[in-house]
C-alpha cells in the first residue's frame, strides 16, 4: 500500500462517508486555487465488483486502484447459498478480519468467550467499513424529512426555508451527479439543474447519471405512473389505482415490479402520503418517453451502467449502477478508467499530490497542539496483507473534519476528552443518541406473490401522521414515521425456510463469532438438503419438490420492510470500561429500554394494519425482538441509521458543536469558544431523529459546514 507523502497537512477528513466526501470534496473544489493539502482517513478498504460491467468490460477499476497502491476487494458475487457464507466469512469485519465490509455491533457486556450476553444495552447497529462508508451498503434512498422535524426546538439551525431549500437540492444533486458537479453548477445558478443547451446533456463534472425511480421489471419500461406534487413542490411518483378500466385487472400495472406493485397498492390504502422513492441509481429512459435533464436517462456519449434489478443494493451492485460515494472519491484523486484524470491530482506528478485518501487506517485519539496550533491524530494503520498487524502512525493538521459516523465520532471524541487529547468537550459528549426509530420486520403468508429478490432493494415508502397523511384531519406529527418495501438479496434468501431459525437464535453471536455462526449454518444447510434429496429421489418425478425450488420462490409470498420514525434521542453514550465490553456503551436516560419507546408502538399498529391489506392472517415479525431474542435476553434495535450523541446546539450547555459543525470549547462560562479549525460532519450532530433515511440531510448539513468552513477559510467570517 502506497505510503503518506509527508505527515503535515493543511486538513485531514476522518472517514469517507456522506460527511467526510461532502465536506473534502466542496473543500478541493471551493478553495482548488490555493492548492490545500487533503488527506482522507479511512478505516476499511475499496470495494469493487468482480464482474463486467457496461462501463468497464475488462472489470479493470481493481487493477487501477492497486497500480496506484490502494488495496481492494470484491463485493461477494455467488447469488445463492455459498454467497451467504462468502458474506459471513468475508465481508464481516472481525478479529483477524479487520478490513471486512459490515461490522455489526450490539453495545453491552460478554462473557464466556463472548458467546454470552451478560449485559445487553438493547441496540445492534450495522454499519460500513469501507471507501466510500455507509453509502456500500445503503438502500440508495434520498429523502427529505418533513419540515416539522427540523423545526423541532432541540436543532438549532438559523437557516431560513429558501436556504434550507437550496441545501437540499445541492445535496441531491451532489448525490445523483456528483459534489464536485453540484458547486460548478450552483455558481452559475443552475441548481436544481436545468439543461441550458437543450442537448440532455449531463451537468458539468458529473459523476454519475442522476437520481432515478425504479419500479418497473427492467430498464426502458414505461411504469405509467400517477405524478403528484409533494409538499417541498418535487414531482412525486405513485402507482396508478385501475390505470385503464378498460384493461382487465390482472393486466394492470403489468409492468411494475411485483414488490412495489403490491406495496404501494396496499399503501394508497392506508395513507395519502406515499409514493417511489428517489435512488441514487443509475437508470434508462423509459422507451416512448422524452428525455429530461432532470431525469435518469440514457444521455447521448459514453454509456453508463444500469439498473439490472438484481435486487442486491446492500451487498454490492454487480452492474456497477449503484452511486456510492466511492466512484466520487476515486474520480477527484486518481481519475478514471477511461483515461479522465483525476480533478484535484497531476496526473503525471507522482512527487506532489494535494488530495490523499489513506486507507485502512483507525482514529485513535486527537490531541489539541498548544497555542492553536492545530491537531494531531494518532492512528493504527493496518497491514494490507494481514490486517490484523497494526502499527501507531501519528499525522498534523491545521484544521481537522471528524466525520467517522455516529459509533466512530462518538468513539474518537469520548477518547480524546478522557485522555487529555481535547480536555475541553463539551460535557454533553456522547448525550442525544437515536436509533432513527429503525425497525424491520418480515410478512409470511401473503395471498399474492411478492419476489423480494427482484428490483431495486428499496423502491416505495409511506408515511404516517404527516398533514398530507390524512387531508383535513388533526395529526400528532411527534408520532411521525414511515415504512418501506425491503428487498433481500438471493444469496440471504436462499436461507429462507432453514436458515431463519439459526439466524434469528445466532444473530447476537454473529459478529463475535461468525466462523461459528457459519459453521452451524452449513451444518443445518446440509442436514437440511440431505433430508430433501433423499425425498426428492422417490417422488421428484410425481411431484415437484421443495429442494429444486429458486430463491426467487422461496420469497414469493413474503413481504418484508424497514420503517423509521420520531424516536425519543435521549441515549446517551459511555467508553465500555474493559475487553469484554464493546467500544461504545449506551443507555436511555428515561431508563426504558430502546425496545420500549413510544414509536415503535406507532409502527406495529401502522404494519398490522399494512398485513390485512396484503392479505395475510399473519403479523409483521421483527427477528431482534420477542421470540427466541426474548428468551435469549438478547432483544434489540438493529438499527443502520444510528444519530446522535454529538448534537448540534447554541452552546456548550447543551450541545458538542453549534450548526456549522463547530465544536465547543468549555470555558466554564458563557462566552461562546470553540477549538479552532476542528469540525463535526456526520450523522452524530443530529439532535433528534429524522424518521426517514438520513442520507440526505446529512449531505445537505454537510455541504452548508464545508461552505461556512471554505469562507473561513478565505477569511469572510470569524471563526
Amino acid at each position: 500500500m502506497q505510503k503518506l507523502p509527508k505527515t503535515e497537512f493543511e486538513l485531514v477528513v476522518i472517514g469517507s462517508g456522506f460527511g467526510a466526501t461532502m465536506t473534502a470534496l466542496t473543500i478541493a473544489q471551493r478553495i482548488g486555487d490555493q492548492r490545500p493539502d487533503i488527506l482522507m482517513l479511512e478505516r476499511g478498504t475499496w470495494w469493487t465488483t468482480p464482474v463486467p460491467t457496461v462501463q468497464d468490460k475488462t472489470i479493470a477499476t481493481a487493477k487501477f486502484l492497486k497500480e496506484r497502491g490502494q488495496p481492494v476487494q470484491y463485493w461477494s458475487s455467488v447469488e445463492h447459498f455459498k454467497g451467504f457464507i462468502d458474506l459471513v466469512l468475508r465481508c464481516f469485519r472481525r478479529p483477524k478480519n479487520e478490513d471486512g465490509l459490515y461490522e455489526l455491533t450490539q453495545l453491552g457486556k460478554r462473557t464466556w468467550f463472548g458467546l454470552k450476553q451478560e449485559e445487553n444495552d438493547g441496540v445492534t447497529v450495522l454499519r460500513a467499513c469501507g471507501v466510500g462508508g455507509g453509502s456500500l451498503v445503503y438502500s440508495n434512498i434520498t429523502i427529505r424529512p418533513p419540515d416539522f422535524v427540523l423545526a423541532d426546538e432541540r436543532w438549532p439551525l438559523t437557516w431560513t426555508a429558501e436556504e434550507r431549500n437550496s441545501y437540499y437540492d445541492l445535496a441531491r444533486h451532489a448525490i445523483g451527479y456528483g459534489v464536485v458537479s453540484a458547486w460548478i453548477e450552483h455558481d452559475k445558478g443552475n441548481i436544481p439543474f436545468q439543461d441550458p443547451t437543450g442537448q440532455n446533456q449531463l451537468p458539468a463534472g458529473s459523476v454519475n447519471e442522476g437520481l432515478s425511480n425504479i419500479v418497473t421489471r427492467s430498464a426502458r419500461l414505461n411504469p405509467h405512473w400517477t405524478v403528484v406534487t409533494d409538499p417541498h413542490g418535487r414531482e412525486l411518483k405513485r402507482i396508478t389505482i385501475d390505470p385503464d378500466p378498460k384493461l382487465p385487472s390482472e393486466n394492470q400495472n403489468r409492468l411494475w415490479i411485483d414488490r412495489a406493485r403490491v406495496f404501494q397498492t396496499a399503501m394508497s390504502e392506508l395513507t395519502n402520503d406515499f409514493g417511489t422513492v428517489d435512488s441514487s441509481i443509475n437508470d434508462l429512459t423509459p422507451e416512448g418517453l422524452k428525455e429530461d435533464p432532470q431525469r435518469p436517462q440514457n444521455y447521448p456519449g459514453k454509456p453508463l451502467n444500469y439498473c439490472e434489478r438484481q435486487g442486491r443494493c446492500n451487498v454490492g451492485c454487480l452492474p456497477g449502477a449503484r452511486q456510492p460515494l466511492n466512484k466520487q472519491l476515486m474520480a477527484a484523486i486518481f481519475g478514471k478508467i477511461d483515461g479522465t484524470p483525476p480533478l484535484f491530482n497531476d496526473k503525471d506528478d507522482n512527487e506532489y499530490k494535494r488530495f490523499h485518501l489513506h486507507p485502512l487506517t483507525e482514529v485513535d485519539i486527537i490531541h489539541a497542539l498548544p497555542n492553536n496550533g492545530g491537531y494531531e491524530i494518532e492512528y493504527w494503520q493496518r497491514d494490507e496483507n494481514k490486517p490484523s498487524r497494526k502499527t501507531s502512525q501519528k499525522v498534523r493538521a491545521k484544521r481537522v473534519i471528524i466525520a467517522a459516523g455516529c459509533l466512530g465520532t462518538n468513539e474518537i471524541l469520548l477518547r480524546s476528552k478522557a485522555r487529555g487529547g481535547l480536555p475541553h468537550l463539551s460535557r454533553k459528549v456522547g448525550s442525544g443518541f437515536s436509533t432513527n426509530g429503525d425497525y424491520i420486520a418480515f410478512l409470511e403468508g401473503l395471498d399474492k406473490p411478492v419476489s423480494l429478490t427482484r428490483g431495486p432493494v428499496t423502491t416505495s415508502f409511506g408515511h404516517f401522521n404527516t398533514p398530507e397523511a390524512e387531508p383535513g384531519k388533526p395529526v400528532d406529527t411527534k408520532k411521525f414515521h414511515m415504512i418501506e418495501d425491503q428487498g433481500i438479496p438471493r444469496a440471504a434468501a436462499s436461507t429462507i425456510g432453514f436458515g431463519i431459525p439459526v439466524i434469528r437464535m445466532l444473530t447476537a453471536q454473529l459478529h463475535h463469532s461468525p466462523r461459528l455462526f457459519a459453521l452451524l449454518l452449513i451444518a443445518r444447510w446440509l442436514w437440511h438438503r440431505l433430508g430433501f434429496y433423499v425425498l426428492a429421489f422417490f417422488k421428484d418425478a410425481s411431484e415437484r419438490q421443495q429442494i429444486f425450488e429458486s430463491e426467487d420462490e422461496f420469497t414469493n409470498n413474503m413481504m418484508c420492510i424497514v420503517a423509521q420514525g420520531r424516536e425519543s434521542s435521549v441515549g446517551q453514550f459511555r467508553l465500555g470500561a474493559s475487553p469484554t465490553e464493546s467500544p461504545l456503551r449506551v443507555k436511555r436516560t428515561d431508563n426504558l429500554s430502546f425496545t420500549q419507546d413510544p414509536i415503535f408502538a406507532e409502527v406495529r399498529s401502522s404494519l398490522a394494519r399494512l398485513a390485512a391489506k396484503l392479505g395475510s392472517t399473519k403479523n409483521f415479525i421483527n427477528p431482534f425482538i420477542g421470540g427466541p431474542a426474548k428468551v435469549l435476553k438478547a432483544e434489540s434495535i438493529a438499527t443502520s441509521h444510528p444519530l446522535g450523541g454529538c448534537s448540534m446546539a447554541q452552546s456548550v450547555v447543551e450541545g458538542v458543536v453549534d450548526e456549522y459543525g463547530r465544536v465547543f470549547y468549555d470555558t466554564d462560562t458563557n462566552t461562546p469558544a470553540y477549538y479552532q479549525g476542528l469540525y463535526v460532519a456526520d450523522s452524530s450532530i443530529l439532535p433528534t431523529a429524522l424518521g426517514v433515511n438520513p442520507s440526505l440531510t446529512i449531505s445537505a448539513l454537510s455541504l452548508r459546514i464545508a461552505d461556512h468552513l471554505v469562507k473561513d477559510i478565505q477569511g469572510q467570517v470569524s471563526a
